[in-house]
């Protein structure tokens, strides 16, 4: 029998090469004769990156760039090919560079970003994919045009620098010094966010607390919003605000998608096309998917109902392993054959997320299940 894993990382347990990797012990276990393919995926966010390397041939090329909080940090990016580069935002923007009690999305920028584009392409790479989540920002995307070349100002002309976040003080910008090599370059923005620009399901009022924004705060990023949205419109004919996704990684998906002429697309959907899973699927007889938490969220671009589109198209058994689930399952069962939580007993959340305890309940709960299987 064939299997195939591809799953999503246990978010603060294991990555997504490391739950295959448990998860093929427990079929070898139940069936030694079996034929076992591990191949990481991700949608977009933190560990979209490491996702990609582990499932195909890539090289890392690491740059000198700026953090959210403008401190010089090393990041990496991946090149797939000659023309190629894929780049993970969180590397640069991502939430967990910025010490807990310093997140505060008034004062954090995507110029980081923007360095590793310029990078990218001033060695060449014309076709650029960015994966958006886990961002600590909320500029629109900002900071990641200034180090590109564009230049924003104040209501009073006045040139606005990028420290901080830069949306907050715009009232105009000029792209006369904008990098010229872009013109030659595609770009492809995979996220697995839906939300507008702004509003009240915007980046600002749906994710700024989570990156320490305070209500006031969240209310003054919003209103920047609309007046970039505005900026964009007149400038590139493109209402931002009409295009589901725009607010992802806050809205950075805007501000690619209208300044860079960006092509929003869903992040797991992107990842089963690089990696190029179709063809593994249809080898496969059984695939295994999953992620820390199956719920009703995984409906909205996650990879465990993107993996089951996929093997459903090819009328293939897709089984569902989590750290938890959702006892409302009926829409997720409607693309997984079945869904299983990897917990035998009962634990405290912090003794469950313990990679080792992890690591142990998935190889048994797929030892179980091939069993099964096997009958």
């Amino acid at each position: 029998m064939r299997f195939l894993i591809a799953s999503d990382s246990f978010k603060d347990s294991l990555s997504a090469f490391d739950v295959g990797e448990a998860a093929r012990e427990g079929i070898l276990s139940a069936m030694p004769v079996a034929h076992v393919v591990n191949a990481p995926m991700a949608d977009g966010g933190e560990g979209t990156l490491d996702a990609l390397l582990d499932s195909m041939d890539g090289q890392e090329r690491e740059v000198e760039v700026k953090d959210p909080l403008m401190n010089t940090i090393r990041a990496k990016y991946v090149i797939l090919h000659e023309r190629t580069a894929f780049i993970e935002s969180a590397r640069s923007s991502g939430l967990p560079l910025v010490p807990f009690e310093k997140r505060n999305p008034l004062r954090t920028n995507t110029y980081g970003l923007g360095e590793q584009i310029k990078d990218a392409v001033l060695n060449g790479y014309r076709d650029i994919v960015i994966s958006l989540g886990g961002s600590a920002t909320n500029d629109g995307g900002v900071g990641m045009l200034q180090a590109l070349g564009w230049t924003f100002y104040d209501v009073d002309g006045k040139e606005v620098g990028p420290a901080g976040n830069p949306l907050l003080k715009i009232g105009s910008f000029s792209e006369r010094d904008r990098l010229p090599e872009l013109n030659q370059c595609s770009f492809t923005i995979a996220s697995d966010v839906t939300n507008p620009f702004h509003g009240e399901d915007g980046a600002a009022r749906i994710y700024g607390k989570q990156k320490g924004g305070t209500a006031e705060g969240i209310e003054e990023l919003d209103a920047a919003m609309v007046r970039l949205a505005a900026l964009f419109k007149e400038k590139y004919g493109i209402d931002v605000q009409e295009v589901p996704g725009s607010g992802a990684a806050g809205g950075l998906g805007g501000g690619i998608l209208a300044a860079l002429n960006g092509v929003l697309q869903s992040g797991v959907d992107t990842m089963i096309e690089l990696t190029g899973l179709e063809e593994k699927v249809m080898k496969s007889d059984i695939i295994i998917t999953g992620e820390g938490s199956l719920d009703q969220q995984s409906l909205m671009g996650k990879v465990p109902v993107g993996v089951a589109k996929l093997a459903k198209k090819h009328n293939k058994k897709v089984i569902g392993i989590a750290g938890r689930i959702d006892t409302e399952l009926a829409e997720v069962n409607r693309y997984l054959d079945a869904v299983f939580s990897i917990q035998t007993e009962c634990r405290s959340l912090e003794e469950a997320l313990r990679s080792d305890v992890t690591e142990k309940q998935i190889r048994v709960t797929v030892e179980q299940i091939v069993r099964l299987l096997g009958i």
